[in-house]
């Protein structure tokens, strides 16, 4: 199971939404990472993320499409697919809004061979679909069991549609509520709201573009 799974929202929505990672728990060849991270980077990520393991150190290198000249631009796209010493980098990240690249991704990915084992999350004829592009076969495929319990006590599903984009639900439905309020009222656009929401990601599954879509709706009701 991963912490990708739990995704809300109707289908047309989730057309939009597609995350692709890799599960290596080994540091991986220098020059094989930076070839994965390429990849991703090539083909209009929303969001891009990897972390290097320094003795004790972790240090994770993030790109959130829209917080180019906001409080939050301490790395651009350019400079995360630029970082140069790659040594002990474990884990690499990217969403993407469009089935198209997750499609060239997948494509580029098997060209390259690089022995690491990746995960394509998203509605499952998506993610079939792509891999029979590139004439792949999924090796495991694993699905969200769902909420259980008292649901009552859940928010609404236009606020879980935007909480559950973070794996780790870190993003909270007051902050989702908050910043609606600042958008209705015009103290925020909706790049910085949606960037805002965006910080509270550990994982850096958030996506920008999906929520801003979902940001209009709600500020609209």
């Amino acid at each position: 199971m991963t912490h990708s799974l739990h995704r809300l929202g109707a289908p047309e929505a989730l057309l939009r939404d597609w995350i692709v990672f890799n599960t290596d728990a080994r540091p991986l060849d220098p020059r094989k990472h930076e070839r994965y991270m390429r990849i991703l980077a090539a083909h209009n990520p929303v969001c891009l993320a990897c972390r290097r393991i320094e003795k004790d150190k972790t240090t994770r290198y993030r790109y959130v499409r829209g917080w180019e000249g906001t409080r939050d631009a301490k790395l651009s796209y350019n400079t995360l697919v630029e970082i140069g010493d790659l040594r002990d980098i474990k884990w690499g990240s990217a969403v993407y809004s469009d089935l198209r690249d997750v499609e060239a991704v997948v494509a580029e990915l098997k060209e390259a061979d690089l022995g690491i084992s990746v995960v394509v999350s998203g509605l499952f004829d998506g993610v079939r679909s792509a891999c029979e592009a590139a004439g792949l076969e999924p090796h495991t495929v694993n699905m969200s069991a769902g909420a259980h319990g008292r649901l009552e006590l859940l928010p609404g599903a236009s606020v879980l549609e935007m909480t559950s984009m973070c794996g780790h639900h870190m993003v909270s439905p007051y902050l989702v509520a908050h910043v609606a309020r600042e958008v209705r009222a015009k103290r925020l656009t909706l790049v910085e709201a949606s960037v805002e929401l965006a910080r509270q990601c550990t994982c850096n599954f958030f996506n920008v573009e999906r929520c801003r879509e979902l940001l209009v709706a709600m500020v609209k009701d």
